[in-house]
């Protein structure tokens, strides 16, 4: 006992006299737009010092987690404990986003204690998942997902799994290969309330709709509903969603909702009180442009030299793939379509979204057939009465031509 007494107390010593050092607990290779990053600042105890380009911080724990990084985050990161500063941890946020997307399949971004969810990824510019493994960060530290390893092999392109049940406060999912490729981080919280705030996971782009969800564990019979934004009602009414059509800085903040519910028909209403979700609005990363010009084409000038991925959606919540090229000339059927450039690295934003209705088209398609034909029926009864006019005073009669071309038309359209 004595020696381990005298252990822990030199370990201590020892330790308050090594120099701090800033890590990142995520040890991603590159940070880009929209990551969250979590930096520690090892070999400290006790309150500590952060710095983001010499300014201090106001947080004083061992780690910092900062949320939807953007190009403004790009600097060095210092920490101070015990009167010794750490050395310049410097960071450069890349204004895209990961070759690889990590999205939910199945559940919610807010979940129940020991509740789950269905991951998915999606790897754009590899032909396989080989050699590509998933991550998790929970309880202060990273483990390795355990994937069956037919999942990730040369005949797979997409990976969907389940990760264990959560039973922690946040977990950060992510997926990476051999070279250090990585996908978009993921983020899934728990909550013990039935009423839950749903905001999608990762940051609110500027510019960009955005959806708000009130959600009630077991049933969807809300019959009032109230939004709050750093406690103050934004929304009062009998809808259970609140929907920004245009993200600005001022919509940064803390978001909460107030359900009321019943579980059958002739229950009982409940009101209750969601947990507070934070919204964190960040500046949009490169974003593909589509214009239209016989047929949709694609473009993004900032970008690396790359390929246009093109994406469909019509009832279907999430975009499906619809092909590789410039431009986008096929057979287009009724629905949003949206592209993105993607390289080997990165990915840009999903560009704006051009929507075809088939109705419409055909509408203005049949009105300008019937425009056309209107106007060459007056084309040719002008020049038939310009050549009876002209017949008339060579003293030529014209009534049987005349007549014979009505009737031909009267029976064109019967």
């Amino acid at each position: 006992n004595h020696f381990l007494l005298f252990f822990t107390v030199f370990s201590v010593v020892v330790k308050s006299q090594l120099k701090p050092q800033v890590s990142m607990v995520l040890t991603f290779k590159q940070v880009y737009s929209g990551d969250t990053i979590i930096l520690s600042c090892d070999n400290s105890t006790g309150k500590v010092k952060w710095f983001f380009n010499k300014v201090e911080d106001q947080n004083q724990a061992k780690t910092w987690s900062i949320r939807a990084v953007s190009a403004k985050n790009s600097g060095s990161y210092q920490c101070e404990n015990n009167g010794q500063k750490s050395d310049n941890f410097n960071i450069t946020v890349l204004e895209y986003l990961p070759p690889a997307t990590l999205l939910i399949k199945s559940g919610e971004p807010v979940i129940n204690i020991d509740g789950s969810v269905v991951l998915e990824l999606l790897v754009e510019e590899d032909e396989s998942l080989n050699g590509w493994c998933c991550w998790v960060y929970k309880a202060g530290r990273v483990q390795r997902i355990t994937l069956k390893k037919s999942l990730t092999t040369e005949n797979h392109k997409v990976l969907t799994f389940q990760p264990s049940k959560l039973k922690d406060n946040v977990a950060i999912y992510w997926c990476s290969d051999e070279t250090n490729l990585r996908s978009t981080p993921l983020t899934i919280k728990t909550s013990d309330r039935v009423v839950r705030m749903m905001i999608l996971p990762g940051p609110a782009f500027l510019g960009e709709k955005l959806s708000l969800r009130c959600v009630v564990s077991g049933t969807d019979r809300i019959s009032h509903t109230i939004f709050y934004k750093d406690k103050q009602t934004i929304k009062d009414s009998s809808s259970s969603s609140h929907v920004i059509n245009n993200v600005t800085e001022s919509d940064q903040g803390i978001y909460s909702c107030q359900a009321t519910f019943t579980r059958s028909d002739k229950g009982m209403p409940n009101t209750v009180n969601s947990t507070q979700q934070e919204l964190i609005v960040s500046a949009p990363p490169m974003k593909a442009v589509v214009s239209e010009s016989a047929g949709l084409s694609c473009s993004c000038s900032s970008c690396p030299n790359g390929a246009y991925h093109w994406y469909y959606k019509q009832h279907n919540p999430q975009w499906l793939p619809k092909g590789i090229s410039e431009s986008y000339t096929g057979f287009m059927s009724a629905g949003s379509y949206a592209c993105r450039a993607v390289w080997k690295n990165g990915r840009s934003a999903l560009s704006n979204i051009h929507h075809y209705d088939v109705d419409a088209q055909e509408t203005h398609v049949l009105l300008i057939t019937i425009g056309l034909i209107i106007l060459g029926v007056m084309l040719v009864i002008g020049a038939i009465v310009m050549y009876r006019k002209r017949r008339t005073r060579e003293g030529k009669p014209t009534t049987g031509i005349l007549s014979a071309f009505l009737c031909a038309h009267t029976y064109m359209f019967v």
